[in-house]
């Protein structure tokens, strides 16, 4: 596709008060797509608002809190009646959640499971009715969401139940025309890791410096150009996922080391 080559598509993007998700709804922005931007803080959202419109495109914003039962209907029902119609949806929003398998509280893994998992099915059931021929759903996933890492198992677990949601998915509307993209970002520069929930000793190894936001959200918007099954971000997330599955033993080895370290 050109620069252009959303025109007249219409994109819902979940979490997009900030990092991978305000750079994603730029992204599509700058391609001609109209965006709805949606996540809890209106305040951050109204200025994603702001960076699109002084960019000539063109945005909606709704708040929703994910977690609760109907904001889904109300966020793809609030897009239909201003655009009249839904074609991408990119589901972003997310909570990360800290702490050993023993430690957890359960309201923080049912609260992450709420936002992770059941949000991200909640506005997938919302849209589909309103989806035509041609149209994607952008799951964003991790790259620890297809290798579960020491202390962050739970977050872990919303994610790896979330690409098997994409994965059925995926065949379900094979008929449909309608494509389903996972997407496996690494470490990323956002202020993700700041407001995750936290659960006692939170000491863990090196970690890489990550990549912007905005090369994840070239990637997203590279893969719903192709229409991809998955999609990685960086040589090395692609690297981390291989090593993890075709050595499991090591990779256990080398976790222990670093979360020790």
């Amino acid at each position: 596709m050109t620069e252009s080559g959303f025109r007249g598509r219409v994109a819902v993007i979940t979490g997009a008060s900030s990092g991978i998700g305000e750079a994603t709804a730029l992204a599509l922005s700058r391609r001609g797509a109209a965006v709805v931007l949606s996540a809890r803080d209106e305040e951050r959202l109204r200025f994603a608002e702001r960076e699109v419109l002084a960019a000539g495109g063109e945005a909606l914003v709704v708040p929703a809190d994910l977690s609760r039962a109907g904001a889904a209907r109300e966020l793809a029902e609030r897009t239909v009646e201003r655009f009249g119609r839904l074609d991408i949806l990119v589901n972003n929003a997310g909570v990360g959640l800290s702490g050993r398998i023993g430690e957890l509280r359960m309201e923080d893994l049912r609260y992450v499971f709420d936002v992770n998992l059941f949000g991200a099915v909640s506005c997938i059931q919302a849209a589909l009715p309103h989806m035509r021929p041609g149209g994607s759903i952008v799951n964003v996933s991790s790259v620890i969401g297809k290798r579960s890492i020491p202390k962050r198992g739970g977050y872990c677990a919303a994610k790896f139940a979330l690409n098997a949601v994409s994965d059925a998915l995926r065949v379900e509307l094979a008929g449909r025309g309608i494509a389903v993209t996972t997407v496996y970002p690494g470490t990323t520069r956002t202020r993700f890791s700041e407001n995750s929930l936290r659960t006692g000793d939170e000491k863990r190894g090196w970690r890489p410096r990550g990549v912007p936001p905005e090369k994840v959200a070239e990637r997203i918007v590279r893969a719903i150009e192709r229409r991809e099954r998955d999609a990685y971000v960086t040589l090395y997330d692609r690297l981390f996922v291989a090593l993890a599955t075709l050595a499991p033993g090591p990779a256990d080895r080398a976790l222990e080391r670093w979360v020790g370290s």
